[in-house]
């Protein structure tokens, strides 16, 4: 059972070593982290405040005051302010704003809505704000063992799925027929999307984050497909790349070749104390050496955890060290435009010795499917 008073208490340790007073936490994964509840909200204001010191208390519309109240992390205290009268009153309760002096300090949620933060600014005038992304961050990076069990759990289903997709592939059938085919298979399986699944067919694969359309699938084509489903909150992510019946474009096989080997080199690479930078270094140098340099257009990877992008990032200027229970794509990848593309992505975690892949590893070739 997650321990939510702990992860609570944890966070306000980390306020207390910063000197800083509140946290406010927008419905954002964050809150899902802290509560085992989010609710985005739209427009209406939802906040969880967080005290460095003291019980924590939710703000949030009259509609969801009950959610709130029976939340995992057990918090007694929830307010619930009418769209009539707005939250404003709420949120000066909950802030404690007796307490807080000039040059308090009220960290926020990377997330919160703009109008919202611009709001709590004029009730709080007294407070300083800064962002709370690295202190949260530092909370959830590193994931415990039951963490890492959900993680491994969502990679299996998506193993799964994958390869089940692979026998629906038919030709003439669109991208989008694809998608709506994990959709349904998510929920055969008892899961959900963790992102909308990304289905590139041929020319489209050139495009690293194409929006998913009526193009149809012919012999030869080169197929990039990127999905990922959830368990107990926590995200799986996978891409992999495969010919649809033939290879009709050789160059698409030394590609393949290229980024296959420039994954396995960042994999190699990654141990513990070594920076996101360094193993980023570690798969474009393959890329930049094999002369496609200029087609690796994005990062080697991004964390994940109950968000699917989240801190570490494998990418240049992160030399923060990667250490043990830390989880991370690694995805290489090459865009020819008009042509194709190719990516290969595993998600992996750092242990004592190097990373472990959640996910089933890739094919060392192109594979052929259909």
């Amino acid at each position: 059972m997650t321990d939510y008073s702990g992860r609570i208490a944890a966070l306000q340790a980390r306020l207390r070593a910063q000197s800083a007073d509140l946290a406010i936490l927008a419905g954002t994964d964050h809150m899902q982290y802290l509560t085992g509840w989010r609710e985005g909200g739209h427009e209406r204001f939802v906040g969880l405040f967080i005290p460095s010191n003291g019980a924590a208390s939710f703000v949030v519309p009259e509609m969801n005051a009950s959610q709130a109240r029976k939340t995992p992390a057990g918090i007694s205290a929830v307010q619930g302010w009418f769209d009539e009268t707005g939250w404003h009153a709420e949120a000066l309760s909950a802030a404690g704003v007796g307490s807080l002096k000039p040059g308090s300090v009220v960290l926020v949620d990377d997330e919160l809505h703009s109008v919202h933060l611009l709001a709590l600014q004029k009730l709080l005038p007294q407070a300083t704000f800064r962002e709370i992304g690295t202190t949260m961050s530092r909370l959830r990076e590193i994931k415990t063992d039951d963490e890492l069990a959900d993680m491994q759990h969502a990679a299996d289903l998506i193993d799964g799925i994958v390869e089940e997709a692979f026998t629906q592939l038919r030709e003439g059938m669109t991208e989008l027929e694809l998608q709506g085919w994990f959709l349904d298979a998510y929920k055969r399986h008892g899961t959900r999307p963790s992102f909308t699944p990304l289905i590139c067919f041929g020319k489209s694969g050139a495009m690293p984050h194409h929006h998913t359309g009526d193009t149809r699938l012919q012999e030869g084509d080169v197929l990039v497909i990127d999905v990922g489903c959830i368990s107990n909150n926590y995200a799986s992510d996978i891409t992999r790349t495969v010919a649809f019946r033939s290879v009709t474009d050789p160059l698409a096989i030394q590609i393949y070749a290229l980024v296959y080997a420039a994954h396995t080199n960042a994999r190699s690479k990654a141990v513990p104390g070594v920076s996101g930078e360094e193993v980023d270094t570690a798969a474009r140098s393959v890329i930049v050496n094999g002369g496609y340099g200029e087609f690796f257009v994005h990062r080697t990877g991004h964390g994940i955890g109950i968000s699917t992008h989240e801190p570490p990032y494998i990418v240049q200027g992160n030399k923060e060290p990667l250490l043990p229970g830390m989880c991370f794509s690694v995805e290489p990848g090459i865009y020819l435009e008009g042509r194709f593309g190719v990516r290969i992505e595993n998600i992996v975690t750092m242990t004592s010795d190097g990373v472990r892949s959640f996910n089933a590893e890739p094919a060392d070739h192109l594979r052929i499917v259909g």
